[in-house]
């Protein structure tokens, strides 16, 4: 992948701009981080018992969290947050191009209590962890 700096932002938008891909295998919720994602997020796959999964969210997601501050990954507001991030709530991760294409999975009993991820069709992948989840 080619990547030009310049000081047009949808450009920089456009390489960055890709989804990741959320799966059902067995009793686990499984996050697949692709392309320089991996790179970004220091990370390639996220596995977490669907009994974890305490809610599934679609709201839009706020590029800026005063509360948050990021341990490992990347933040470029506007453009770019992967990876983890630690808040007064606990380990976060994101994997956030687009705010309005994600998901957020509130989950207990896990090392993260929250992952926010990025999807094609957020309601479909919504959908499909509840029914997953029986929530």
């Amino acid at each position: 992948m080619k990547i030009i700096l310049n000081s047009n932002l949808d450009s920089i938008k456009e390489v960055f701009e890709m989804s990741g891909k959320i799966e059902i295998e067995g009793e686990n919720l499984v996050f697949e981080i692709h392309g320089v994602d991996e790179f970004l997020a220091l990370k390639k796959r996220i596995e977490i018992p669907l009994q974890y999964v305490s809610s599934v969210s679609t709201d839009k997601v706020n590029w800026i969290n005063m509360s948050e501050m990021r341990v490992a990954g990347a933040n470029l507001p506007g453009v770019v947050k992967d990876g983890r991030f630690h808040s007064s709530d606990g380990w976060i991760f994101y994997e956030v191009h687009d705010p309005d294409k994600c998901v957020t999975i509130e989950l207990n009993h896990a090392k993260y209590k929250r992952i926010v991820f990025q999807v094609e069709d957020k309601e479909e992948a919504a959908e499909l962890i509840r029914n997953a989840a029986g929530k």
